[in-house]
């Protein structure tokens, strides 16, 4: 945001604003940089794209959605629509790469909209006809290939810069001429630097109108040891997404490297939240025997109140009164039974405190060894965090059907000592304990990650907070609101600095079932099986691509597309390619049959036999030792004798026995390239036997 604001102040060059970038992503040592110029010089070493022996390219340029010039996550072709295509992409590829002009871009995009108009392709592929340009031309053409993203980094160039541009015209035209301009002011700047400097300018100048969103607030201070420190709050728009699909497309693991985004190394500034994780699952018996370690054991009320660490606590609950009750509660609750100076009933256990009789609270040597676990914590707060050590400012939950309001925000718990008494204190949920820590620590954003969150009551987990969590509903925001909870009775409002990140299984639960006003207060990102991940995975001859497509096209048209398979069962094998172990990666493929595909089968098509038979194409498969799951067929008399009357029209009885895991089969590469080249199977064999 500084590159930002230094380029609207007229601090910096066109120049020097590449180079930050560059600096700043380091461009030197990016994969991305690798990729882009290794892509761009193969293509440009190549004579024609119209044999077959280019087809890598070709499909590298038309089909992967992350090929090393731009990423397009949503708009490339299925592997089907490349196939059928291919000799048409072919075409385009030769024409594009002979004259990448004006007069091909048009020629291309006529092709790619006759193609839809027939049938060839699903949908029109404008940012993929972008790239292909980008790909052959990175001195006249950007990466940046959706246009609505090119144009937001375009016109702040061009307004900032003074270049004088008038950015009309389609894509390839105003490229051509921003970069033109760009090298009029910067002529010895690297092109490819350029390029990858405008898309994050673009991230850059998005982010900031997300910030802007959000309403201003002024910063708040807060007493602790008797010093005011003051916090800016974070200007930060909040985030509520969640990412969908069926199992196997990588949804847990987008979760846990987007955990990374809120986990940082301490630094001296951050004492405070590294405090916070420590005292945030503390009581307050907790809390105040760690205050009078700090305090030689022995301490009035008002100097346990006072302490930085009682502070901090009664900051993360929301408390800014009563804490002198609170106290003293806490002390006669915990106080030994041979106290002569309490008069208190409902003693608990571990009993640590005592006091004398000017009211000066004692914590009893004798009795620390019931809490060797708060000594031990009251030494490493005192020793303070270490350089490496990190802060994760999130929280982490799976839902399921039985999980409530109660775990999630608050609830009654009931609590027993060790002399049997039991109470029933209200206590803060998961969520409702990291609120505590956001409203803390405003500088810095925090997150509670749900998995499987569709398989939760939504109503009955979220409750009144339904409404809190709208973006704008939150604290200081544009509308904000709060409401009273409903067993503590609290004044409560979700903080602006929690994002609300979930992941959801479509094949548990679809997407239109889901509770419509958590469809409203989210965006859904769909997340579908990405085959490019394994384009060009082979093993034992097995096309994993061509495998998982055919896999999921049968899938989808027997059931529907949020039951597909996902490319993460295949990865185990893809990554024992790559280290060059194809025995092991045969290995994994098995057990990715075995243990994940074969049950799922059996459950998205509750034990239909002949349907999982169809999907595996063994219903095709002439030769029966290559088919995993074989269908036996009796004849009714050979059954019940004659005179069962159960023929109607030669009736048969049909029976499906899946291969046992022990078998052969499950060890024969061909029964698996047969799953999607069933009819090259029977040629393979009859080769074989005439051999």
């Amino acid at each position: 945001m500084d590159l930002v604001n230094s380029v609207e102040a007229g601090k910096l060059t066109i120049n020097e604003l590449i180079d930050a970038l560059a600096k700043d992503k380091n461009y030197s040592a990016s994969k991305w940089d690798l990729r882009y110029r290794e892509f761009t010089t193969l293509l440009q070493q190549t004579s024609t794209f119209i044999e077959p022996k280019t087809d890598d390219l070709v499909k590298r340029l038309w089909y992967e959605r992350d090929n090393g010039i731009a990423s397009i996550r949503q708009g490339v072709p299925s592997l089907a629509e490349y196939q059928q295509n291919l000799p048409l992409l072919r075409e385009l590829t030769e024409r594009v790469s002979q004259q990448p002009n004006e007069l091909t871009y048009q020629y291309v995009g006529s092709a790619l909209q006759q193609a839809k108009g027939t049938g060839q392709l699903k949908r029109m592929y404008w940012s993929l006809r972008n790239r292909v340009f980008a790909a052959f031309s990175p001195e006249n053409y950007t990466s940046t290939v959706d246009e609505n993203a090119f144009n937001k980094a375009a016109e702040f160039l061009n307004l900032h810069f003074h270049l004088g541009l008038v950015l009309t015209g389609n894509w390839l035209q105003k490229n051509y001429v921003l970069k033109q301009a760009i090298h009029a002011q910067s002529p010895n700047t690297d092109p490819y630097y350029v390029n990858m400097a405008i898309w994050h300018l673009y991230g850059l100048l998005r982010e900031r109108d997300n910030e802007q969103k959000q309403e201003k607030v002024s910063s708040i201070t807060l007493s602790a040891s008797s010093e005011l420190t003051e916090i800016k709050i974070l200007s930060h728009s909040p985030t509520n997404v969640i990412y969908f699909g069926p199992p196997g497309t990588g949804k847990t693991f987008t979760l846990q490297q987007k955990m990374k985004e809120y986990t940082s190394h301490v630094v001296p500034a951050d004492r405070n939240a590294w405090l916070d994780s420590r005292l945030d699952s503390l009581n307050w018996m907790q809390v105040i025997t760690l205050v009078m370690l700090d305090l030689d054991k022995r301490a009035k009320v008002r100097q346990i109140i006072e302490h930085t660490w009682y502070q901090r606590k009664a900051l993360l609950n929301g408390r800014n009164g009563n804490l002198s009750n609170t106290a003293w509660a806490a002390l006669q609750a915990y106080t030994i039974p041979e106290s002569t100076t309490v008069d208190y009933k409902n003693r608990r256990e571990p009993a640590v405190f005592n006091k004398t009789d000017n009211s000066e609270w004692l914590l009893v040597d004798s009795q620390l060894e019931q809490v060797e676990d708060l000594v031990a914590l009251y030494t490493e707060l005192k020793r303070g965090p270490k350089s490496a050590e990190s802060i994760q400012r999130f929280a982490v939950v799976t839902f399921h059907q039985s999980y409530g309001y109660e775990e999630f925000i608050e609830g009654i718990r009931a609590r027993s000592d060790e002399s049997g008494s039991i109470s029933y204190p209200i206590e803060p949920g998961i969520f409702m304990r990291l609120c505590q820590r956001a409203n803390a620590d405003p500088a810095h954003r925090y997150a509670i990650f749900i998995d499987e969150i569709n398989r939760g009551n939504i109503s009955k987990i979220f409750g009144e907070l339904i409404s809190l969590i709208e973006v704008d509903k939150r604290a200081g925001m544009s509308n904000a609101m709060s409401l009273q909870l409903s067993y503590s009775g609290d004044h409560f409002s979700v903080p602006a600095n929690v994002d609300i990140i979930g992941a959801m299984n479509t094949a548990d639960r679809s997407l239109a079932l889901m509770d419509t006003a958590l469809r409203r207060r989210f965006d859904f990102v769909e997340m579908m099986p990405d085959l490019s991940l394994l384009s060009g995975a082979k093993v034992k001859g097995i096309e994993l691509e061509s495998l998982l497509e055919k896999l999921n096209s049968r899938i989808e048209a027997l059931y529907d597309r949020e039951h597909t398979l996902g490319h993460a069962f295949f990865m185990p094998v893809k990554n024992a390619l790559d280290a060059g172990d194809e025995e092991t990666a045969f290995k994994q493929l098995k057990i990715a049959f075995q243990k994940k595909i074969i049950p799922l089968l059996q459950e998205y098509f509750f034990d239909d036999w002949n349907k999982i038979r169809l999907v595996l194409a063994d219903n095709q498969k002439q030769d029966d030792s290559l088919q995993f799951v074989i269908e036996k067929t009796d004849d009714l008399d050979t059954l019940f004798g004659n005179n069962h009357a159960l023929r109607r029209n030669d009736q048969q009885s049909t029976a499906y026995e899946l291969e046992a895991f022990e078998q052969e089969i499950w060890n024969v590469p061909q029964a698996y390239r047969a799953i999607y080249q069933p009819q090259q199977a029977v040629l393979d064999e009859q080769a074989v036997n005439h051999g």
